[in-house]
């Protein structure tokens, strides 16, 4: 195992819409000998006190997962585990609060248990995208800004398995 390091930062993203193509790391080198697995990575709100523009109690649903190829994604697909491009899935609800207090709070988990399901055979040669969707039960689309940390692990390869594991990683198009 090589050096650990994290990415960490936040991207913003309207509610009841898929924001996707983030690109948080992006490896340009001739050198194709180095990659990287992801150990760990969390996402979350970073402003829990914004909740909705409408009155009342609610809940938010957010999916989120990290890509090695970019694409268009709908919220469902933000989920599907046989989209060669993911390999990082998160899923959250909320419950939503507006009134004299607003916010939005997770449902059974702590800022720590944000975790991402991560596949560990996946092993980054190039770049990163963080997508991420959200839907409410409003009808409305207002920003939110996501916080997301990622632990990377960097890993010495063979040029084979590194051209192996981006064309792998690449969005493919099988029946044309």
């Amino acid at each position: 195992m090589g050096r650990r390091f994290s990415l960490r930062g936040k991207i913003s993203a309207n509610d009841n819409q898929v924001t996707a193509n983030n690109l948080i790391f992006d490896y340009a080198s001739e050198d194709r000998t180095r990659a990287w697995r992801v150990s760990e990575a969390f996402i979350w709100p970073v402003e829990p006190r914004l909740a909705t523009s409408v009155s009342g109690d609610g809940f938010m649903l957010m999916v989120a997962a990290l890509g090695t190829d970019h694409g268009k994604f709908n919220h469902d697909e933000l989920s599907d585990p046989s989209e060669n491009r993911l390999f990082a899935w998160a899923q959250q609800t909320y419950n939503t609060r507006n009134a004299p207090t607003d916010f939005i709070t997770p449902n059974g988990v702590p800022l720590g248990g944000m975790r991402m399901l991560i596949d560990p055979d996946t092993l980054i040669t190039k770049q990163i995208y963080l997508n991420i969707g959200s839907v409410t039960d409003v009808d409305e689309s207002l920003l939110r800004e996501w916080g997301y940390l990622i632990i990377l692990e960097e890993r010495r390869v063979s040029p084979a398995e590194s051209l192996f594991q981006q064309l792998k990683g690449i969005g493919q198009d099988i029946l044309t």
